[in-house]
Parts: C-alpha cells; sequence; structure tokens
C-alpha cells in the first residue's frame, strides 16, 4: 500500500479528486487575491504619505497656496488619502466662492468645515470599501474549506467500509487504512487552505485598519490647518473715527 500523496491520489474515488480539485482552486484563488491586495495596500500607502509630504506644506498658508493644494489630487489618483483629502479641499474651496464677502464669518466658516468633514467621511468609506475588496472572498474560503474537505471525508470512510463489507477486496485493516488514509487527506487538504486564508483575511483587516487610521488623522488634521489658516486671515481693520468726533487742532 503506498501512503505518499501521489499513491493516495492514485487510489482515491472520483469524488475525493473532485473535493482536492476544488480545494487546490479555492487556495490558489486566495493567493491571488493575496498578492493583489498586498500590492494594492503597500502601493495605496507609500502614495497617500508622498501625498501628505507634498500637501503639508500648503494647506496651512493662505487663499492661493490652497489652489495649490487643490491641484495636487491629480498627481496622486493613485492614492486613497488624496482622492479623500482632495474632495474636502475642493468642497472647501468651492464654499469659500459661494460665500463670497460672508466667507469671513466665524459662524460660516464653522458651517463650510462640517459640510467639509462630512464630504471627507463619505469619501472615506467609499475608499474603505473599495480597499477591502476580497477580503469577504477569503473569509468566505476560510470557513467554508474545512467543510469541503469534511464532505471528501465523509465520502472516503463511505469507501472504506464499502471496501470492507467487500470479501472480494480481502476486508482486512489494509483496506480499512487504505480508505480512512484517503478520508483524511481532504480533511488535512481543507485545513490548510483554511489556514492559509485566515491569515490572510486578518493580515489584510489590520492593514485596512491602518489606512482608515492614517486618514482619520490626516483629514482631521487638514480640518484643523484650514480652520485657523481662514482664522489668521481674518484681518480686523480699525473702525474709522466719524468726523464729528475729531478733536480741533
Amino acid at each position: 500500500m503506498d501512503f505518499s500523496i501521489l499513491g493516495l491520489w492514485a487510489q482515491m474515488g472520483a469524488v475525493a479528486r473532485a473535493v482536492v480539485i476544488l480545494l487546490l482552486a479555492m487556495s490558489m484563488y486566495a493567493v491571488g487575491i493575496a498578492l493583489e491586495r498586498f500590492l494594492t495596500f503597500r502601493r495605496g500607502r507609500r502614495r497617500s504619505l508622498e501625498y501628505i509630504r507634498a500637501l503639508q506644506p500648503l494647506i496651512s498658508a493662505g487663499r492661493g497656496r490652497l489652489d495649490e493644494a487643490v491641484a495636487l489630487e491629480p498627481q496622486w489618483k493613485d492614492a486613497p488619502l488624496a482622492r479623500v483629502m482632495g474632495v474636502g479641499l475642493h468642497e472647501f474651496r468651492q464654499g469659500l466662492n459661494d460665500l463670497g464677502p460672508a466667507a469671513s464669518d466665524a459662524i460660516e466658516q464653522q458651517l463650510l468645515l462640517h459640510e467639509v468633514g462630512r464630504t471627507m467621511d463619505r469619501a472615506k468609506k467609499r475608499e474603505l470599501a473599495e480597499l477591502s475588496k476580497g477580503l469577504p472572498v477569503l473569509a468566505t474560503i476560510a470557513s467554508s474549506a474545512p467543510f469541503v474537505g469534511l464532505f471528501g471525508t465523509v465520502f472516503g470512510i463511505i469507501t472504506a467500509f464499502q471496501k470492507m463489507a467487500d470479501p472480494s477486496k480481502g476486508g482486512g485493516l489494509a483496506t480499512v487504512s487504505a480508505g480512512i488514509a484517503e478520508a483524511l487527506m481532504t480533511t488535512a487538504a481543507g485545513l490548510a487552505v483554511a489556514i492559509g486564508a485566515v491569515w490572510f483575511y486578518n493580515f489584510f483587516s489590520t492593514r485596512l485598519e491602518d489606512m482608515g487610521q492614517i486618514i482619520d488623522d490626516a483629514s482631521g488634521e487638514l480640518e484643523d490647518r484650514l480652520s485657523h489658516g481662514r482664522r489668521g486671515e481674518r484681518v480686523v481693520s480699525p473702525s474709522p473715527v466719524p468726523a464729528a468726533q475729531k478733536i480741533p487742532a
């Protein structure tokens, strides 16, 4: 009796082979998703940090620098943070243009910043949803792979009992052990696929949370910088002294 992988494969039934092929396909799909997400997260994080470094000297400056900050977004289209903060900067500039002379009013500025924050929150949710693509598939593979392997195990045990009950096939311990080994192989394959998928899922879930934290911190700092920058632009000119109150020479 050959208990090697190839030997067990040669003795497997049609159902057990189908289960192993399905598990191999699931593992390849999980690895493909993991590689694609890894490259996406790494590129997104790197480009987002580059965008922050380029944006930081601009967001605390005056109105002209605000236009430069808005113009940065097309250069970092592949950065999730740029797509979030770029929307907020565009909303802030458009709001200032719509307010006109009322833009110097503190209440109007706070309302505008509140709208900017809501806009960036919506953009953040879209970006995190885009980054989480594939993670539900990994979770599904991780939860279903052991049951797929168990399905093959059940059929392997059924086959072992059928051989044991057939006098023409010996029905001895060797026959039963071969069937059980075939059955346990599908279980082992299912567990291996599930373990890998769980690792991938937890890893990318952590990366997703980190990216969300980066976006939250950068968005909050942007709102603070915009608020402080506009507050610094409000210069109260001295009221002219009425002619009637001027002291004659």
